[in-house]
């Protein structure tokens, strides 16, 4: 069995398929569609990054509205949670700087190294360690990297492009396979197309000013159709890279366990089968939280959970909380090489 939890605490049983390790911890590395509250310490302590050891509180404030997917994850299966993602956050601010924001390259992954050691060898020195064979490795990464303020308004390095950020995202998995990790699940991008910050008019997508975007109606006239179908080529070219990638790396590195998890075809299940997944009244191209230029927020309609569990985002750019609650059970699923919606190669 991967994991048997007591049925007093509400963690759920999680069988091994063939060939998977016995999990203990979930490692996360990410944006804001996976923190849970690294960049909340980096603002309200004037910028200064947590100490070597922290790790964020459980929260229920985060990108969704309430939990985030991997704490969920963590709750219904006993795992330990070690959550590296930062808000805000790249692969890379030497690709698509994104100040102040930690950075996947040249943060998260090296944090991580720093605090722990892989190996299943007990380490003598002051470093914990991990067992490889116990620990789960998340990326989710690239939101940011093509959205405005990036890739998608022309904001990145110069010379930089969509094959380099995906290069970035995906040799991750390499430094971290170096360091002794073995075990990963790399998440796709979201069809970030249909979130109403680059949704066309037909779907309702915000305008200007916007709260992510104060300055949307400078880039390509504010046409909400042009910069959607912008968006739409970005997500599915970087998509269509990882579809190949990903399987010639996982090629090259003896003893891995790698999973393509296809985020892009869940959410988008999510928006275009509503029923199967969120109560009614199912709400696909609206959002919860609403926020002006100037951060004056208010919820949307009722706030009771009816209403919550009817929303595919709860703002312009993140999933809501019901999302996030369908991708960690999908991702349980893919631990038990079970989802549908993920791709196994080993």
């Amino acid at each position: 069995m991967l994991l048997v939890a007591s049925a007093a605490l509400g963690l759920v049983s999680v069988a091994a398929a063939a060939n998977f390790p016995s999990f203990k911890h979930l490692v996360a590395f990410g944006d804001s569609y996976t923190d849970e509250g690294r960049l909340s310490y980096f603002f309200s302590h004037n910028d200064t990054l947590p100490p070597t050891g922290w790790s964020p509180p459980v929260s229920n404030s985060t990108s969704t509205g309430g939990y985030i997917w991997p704490r969920m994850i963590a709750n219904s299966t006993g795992l330990t949670l070690h959550d590296y993602a930062v808000s805000g956050a790249s692969c890379s601010n030497l690709l698509t700087p994104r100040s102040p924001y930690p950075s996947v390259k040249e943060y998260e992954v090296p944090q991580f190294l720093k605090e722990y050691k892989l190996s299943n060898q007990r380490s003598s020195g002051n470093i914990p360690t991990l067992d490889p064979d116990e620990v789960v490795i998340t990326i989710w990464i690239g939101t940011n990297d093509i959205g405005n303020g990036a890739l998608l308004d022309h904001s990145q390095v110069p010379g930089v492009s969509l094959v380099n950020v995906t290069s970035c995202a995906i040799d991750a998995i390499s430094t971290l396979y170096a360091s002794g990790a073995r075990n990963f699940i790399f998440q796709n991008l979201a069809p970030l197309y249909l979130a109403p910050q680059y949704a066309t008019d037909a779907r309702f997508g915000v305008g200007v000013p916007n709260h992510y975007w104060p300055t949307k109606n400078t880039f390509l006239g504010g046409n909400n159709t042009l910069i959607s179908d912008s968006m739409r080529e970005e997500v599915l070219s970087a998509n269509e890279i990882y579809k190949y990638r990903l399987p010639a790396l996982a090629a090259t590195l003896p003893e891995a366990k790698i999973a393509l998890f296809s985020s892009h075809d869940l959410i988008s299940d999510i928006i275009y089968n509503p029923k199967n997944w969120i109560s009614a009244p199912y709400n696909t191209t609206g959002y919860h939280y609403h926020c002006n230029v100037s951060d004056n927020c208010a919820t949307s309609y009722i706030y009771d959970q009816e209403d919550w569990n009817s929303y595919v985002w709860y703002d312009e750019l993140h999933p809501s909380e019901r999302t996030d609650r369908i991708i960690a059970d999908e991702i349980i699923k893919t631990f038990k090489k079970q989802s549908k919606y993920a791709t196994y190669y080993f």
